[in-house]
């Protein structure tokens, strides 16, 4: 069985909270990865993206509360503000970018990570040794290689014999570095929203979303822009 990827153990030391959050919601659906049937993941990516948003409804009582216990400068109307930008990024980002690279990963991983599929792996085993030991022959054989001891074809057969290990590994390793950049960007974002939130409410004594903010900004830049042309 493929090892469960440990996306965790390699968190920046900066995470914040919110980052934390995030990370929480991941490992909840790396937990409940093995849930999906092959009846889901028949039905594409779109089936696997609706698993996890019912996963992530469920789970969304207990990241609300620790949201609002986390932000005490969030009350009221800003705090349900901030969560409904929360609520929004998660479905609209962290769900989709998740269950594509979970879709991707899991019909690699039961198949434990080979080309072939089962029944064939002991041949695929067996092909990738000889080609190891083709490639050890013709680099002890290449002129321009410095090496031209029998010996080495040995350490490209092993290679070759213990390929399909090493491609479990690269895969685990490319899925974690994918779920850690998912926590990483999406807690970037949260931290300018809250940041826009902190010193709007700071400023004018109420919260004004951000998203609305970024819009009447534009709207103003275009006013002066179209004042400016000549006609």
């Amino acid at each position: 069985m493929a090892m469960k990827p440990r996306f965790l153990r390699r968190q920046r030391a900066s995470l914040s909270f919110l980052g934390g959050v995030l990370d929480s919601l991941l490992q909840t659906f790396e937990n409940c990865r093995p849930g999906l049937t092959d009846d889901i993941l028949r039905w594409g990516e779109s089936a696997v993206k609706k698993y996890f948003t019912e996963i992530y409804e469920q789970e969304w009582p207990r990241l609300k509360e620790s949201v609002c216990s986390a932000k005490p400068h969030l009350s009221g109307a800003p705090a349900e503000a901030f969560l409904e930008e929360l609520d929004g990024l998660i479905r609209r980002v962290v769900i989709p970018a998740y269950a594509q690279e979970a879709f991707r990963f899991i019909n690699r991983e039961r198949n434990d990570f080979y080309l072939t599929r089962e029944g064939l792996h002991g041949l695929e085993r067996v092909g990738c040794c000889v080609a190891g030991i083709v490639v050890g022959s013709f680099v002890v054989w290449a002129p321009f290689i410095p090496l031209w001891s029998k010996e080495w074809i040995l350490p490209f057969a092993l290679a070759g014999l213990f390929f399909p290990d090493l491609r479990r590994y690269w895969s685990n390793r490319r899925y974690e570095e994918k779920l850690n950049m998912i926590v990483e960007r999406t807690e970037d974002e949260l931290a300018r929203i809250d940041m826009a939130y902190l010193l709007s409410s700071e400023t004018t004594g109420e919260i004004v979303p951000v998203a609305e903010t970024e819009h009447k900004e534009g709207t103003a830049s275009g006013a002066k822009l179209g004042k400016g042309r000549v006609h």
